[in-house]
């Protein structure tokens, strides 16, 4: 079975690219890719001009996927100290300042079935950066948390990447977070995944209000040419 079709996308040192589509379109399937951990069937993978197999053995890569892959006997700090034990970095950030100014210096000893969701979320995209990767990759990493709680930690991570300057790849569901915190958004077909639009988003950072009549106008604009996309091109679902 076709997953992903005829796919080209250039990333921008510094750039924040969103992934948007229907379910089963391959948005996972390309981060997965992105991330060396799974063979593209056809064509390259590079990262700063190295094949994506020697970027990833350079740690050159950071993934945090929707569930929050955290070792439970290990408290926040220790899970985030564990990343570089694996890497062995040296230009790494701190992982206990990095974890304060997620917001988390009251927790760095506590254990992950003693934090909620959101801040288990931290702690897991702490451990996907804190060793500074060149690409750092998000597989819905907020999907499973309310409303309020998703935005809250989406305008904070838009702020640490503007202070890290670190390249990002999210994958998303929502056309809302997409325009609140993309530079551009590659729009999906149904599958077989095709990028059938590839969208800047003409908004100035910090970004406005999701009530802001500009904020309401690139979400419409978006949703049109998901719409769009998933009318005019792949075979279903």
């Amino acid at each position: 079975m076709v997953v992903l079709e005829r796919v080209s996308l250039d990333v921008a040192t510094g750039e924040f690219v969103s992934l948007l589509g229907p379910s089963g379109c391959g948005k996972t399937t390309l981060l997965r890719i992105l991330a060396g951990l799974e063979q593209a069937p056809g064509g390259d993978v590079l990262i700063d001009n190295l094949p994506v197999g020697e970027a990833r053995g350079k740690h050159e890569i950071g993934v945090a996927f929707q569930r929050a892959a955290l070792v439970p006997s290990r408290t926040a700090l220790e899970n985030v100290r564990l990343t570089l034990e694996i890497c062995g970095s040296v230009d790494a950030f701190e992982p206990e300042a990095l974890l304060r100014e997620f917001g988390l210096g009251a927790f760095l000893s506590h254990y992950p079935h003693q934090l909620s969701g959101g801040m288990q979320q931290r702690v897991n995209i702490a451990c996907a950066m804190v060793h500074r990767p060149r690409l750092l990759l998000l597989d819905e990493p907020f999907g499973a948390l309310d409303e309020l709680t998703r935005e809250s930690l989406g305008a904070w991570l838009s702020r640490v990447l503007a202070d890290t300057g670190q390249t990002c790849v999210l994958v998303t569901h929502s056309v809302e977070e997409a325009v609140a915190l993309s530079d551009r958004v590659a729009v999906f077909s149904a599958r077989p995944g095709r990028i059938q639009a590839l969208l800047q988003i003409d908004l100035p950072r910090p970004r406005p209000s999701r009530v802001d009549p500009g904020f309401a106008s690139e979400v419409e604009r978006l949703r049109r040419a998901l719409y769009a996309a998933v009318d005019g091109g792949g075979t279903g679902a």
